[in-house]
């Protein structure tokens, strides 16, 4: 599989992923601040009731149910927040590891495809590239050639396919996965029908 052409230049893929791992991690170090000024309230409001409770016998006084009361509505609010870290965790985990599955798994319908067409290496190269949504002028300095090169072999690339530009190209490296997903949503015809059924 050939998910790694063009690394040698600015893979927006590598970028996408990137921002989305720094922003998951964002979230979750928001998350455990919050959790931590929380916990310092915590005991800040613990270390009062038992100096009100031993040292002030103020036990039972309006100041010290008002404090006890509040203390035990921010450790219930600390112990949602440890849960929802954990669920947030737990998620993240999840997406990017079907992420991860998801982009094998599309990488090798891809790469079989690849295989259908007969195209040469420089070309499944160059595949990868267009697919990923570079120009000519990027994929010509990834790989190191010309842009007429680039765009020599996509040319070629596209006669293999059977198409006859990149937004055809792309369009039929996807069609057979999407054919394959099964839709709830109506097609054009059913649609027509519908409406012609309704007049």
């Amino acid at each position: 599989m050939v998910l790694s052409a063009g690394t040698e230049g600015p893979d927006r893929e590598i970028q996408a992923t990137d921002h989305m791992k720094a922003r998951s991690r964002a979230i979750i170090q928001q998350r455990m601040l919050a959790l931590a000024v929380l916990g310092g309230a915590i005991l800040f409001f613990a270390y009062d009731i038992v100096a009100d409770w031993l040292y002030e016998e103020e036990y039972g006084t309006f100041h010290f149910v008002v404090e006890f009361i509040v203390f035990v509505g921010i450790s219930v609010v600390m112990i949602l927040g440890i849960r929802d870290l954990r669920r947030l965790r737990v998620r993240l985990n999840r997406v990017e590891r079907r992420n991860k599955f998801l982009s094998t798994a599309l990488g090798e319908s891809i790469d079989e495809q690849l295989e259908e067409w007969r195209v040469t290496r420089s070309e499944k190269e160059v595949a990868w590239l267009v697919i990923k949504g570079f120009r000519f002028a990027e994929i010509a300095r990834i790989r190191s050639v010309k842009e007429s090169t680039a765009r020599l072999q996509a040319t070629s690339l596209y006669a293999k396919a059977g198409v006859s530009g990149r937004a055809e190209f792309v369009a039929e490296i996807l069609q057979p996965l999407l054919l394959s997903i099964q839709s709830d949503t109506p097609t054009r015809e059913e649609r027509t029908d519908s409406k012609l059924e309704v007049c």
